[in-house]
């Protein structure tokens, strides 16, 4: 595909990233020692919607129970769907990559198919999703986010996310900490190179990034500092955003002590509301 038909969004590494059957084959073996994708899921638990198993009514009749939507947005192999469709939850697994939502419909258990749905859509192009209403949780982990290319599709990204939400509905979202780099190997320079790249290339931003990933030459990721996290987020509609820096093993949660979270951790979740 030539570069100019390439989905809104998305850079030449990312689309070979989406259309490899073989990353997408792998992926759960890749990652099963992943501590983050560990921590990630202790962390969503804590904010998940309330279960209602069913309320009477004052005619002594029952109503049944409802189950909260989560959408995971990004949702590869459907990690998030095995996790919490057991537990009641409904869910709407949103992926560009096919070869990820194969995946995902072979790695759900057949009870629970009623309760998940799949649907193939660019991330940036949410607005043209009607299943996308409605939600109660909206997740966007792994980075994932940062696999948009474009402040303004990142940020179309968000609006979109921002109007699917049920009132009180919340937003979990990861990305990778920029300044980080500045106590790793390199960094200083990958940050040098990446600003200067800003001012002589009007398409590239401070924080992208590309990189050799899998086999794949040319992988892309834009890295958020938290003050454009926190703005994009405002900036797209939420009131309240409350950070969760993560330690740099990406282990474990940073104490609410500890200083320069900003420089030391090695990213972000923002719980959005």
């Amino acid at each position: 595909m030539a570069n100019w038909k390439l989905p809104r969004g998305v850079t030449r590494g990312t689309w070979d990233y989406i259309r490899s059957d073989r990353i997408a084959r792998e992926y759960d073996e890749y990652f099963s020692t992943s501590a983050l994708m560990k921590l990630d899921l202790e962390v969503v638990c804590r904010y998940l919607p309330q279960l209602h198993t069913g309320e009477q009514l004052h005619t002594g009749e029952t109503i049944a129970g409802y189950a909260p939507l989560v959408a995971d947005l990004g949702c590869g192999t459907g990690r998030v769907a095995r996790a919490l469709l057991p537990m009641g939850y409904r869910m709407l697994n949103i992926d560009l990559s096919e070869a990820m939502l194969q995946e995902t419909r072979a790695n759900v258990p057949a009870q629970f198919q009623d309760c998940n749905q799949v649907v193939q859509a660019n991330l940036v192009e949410l607005d043209q999703v009607p299943e996308l209403q409605g939600v109660d949780l909206a997740l966007c982990l792994f980075s994932s986010i940062g696999m948009i290319r474009g402040k303004e599709n990142r940020q179309r990204f968000l609006v979109a996310v921002q109007r699917s939400l049920n009132p009180g509905g919340k937003f979990f979202v990861h990305v990778h900490n920029r300044y980080r780099s500045l106590l790793d190997p390199g960094g200083v320079r990958w940050l040098l190179g990446t600003a200067i790249a800003g001012m002589r290339d009007k398409n590239w931003e401070l924080g992208d990034r590309v990189y050799a990933y899998r086999g794949l030459p040319q992988m892309f990721l834009h890295i958020y500092s938290r003050r454009e996290l926190c703005n994009a987020l405002r900036a797209a509609g939420f009131r309240r955003v409350k950070i969760l820096p993560i330690n740099a093993r990406g282990d474990a949660l940073m104490g609410p002590r500890q200083w320069l979270t900003g420089l030391r951790a090695g990213g972000f979740f923002a719980i959005a509301s």
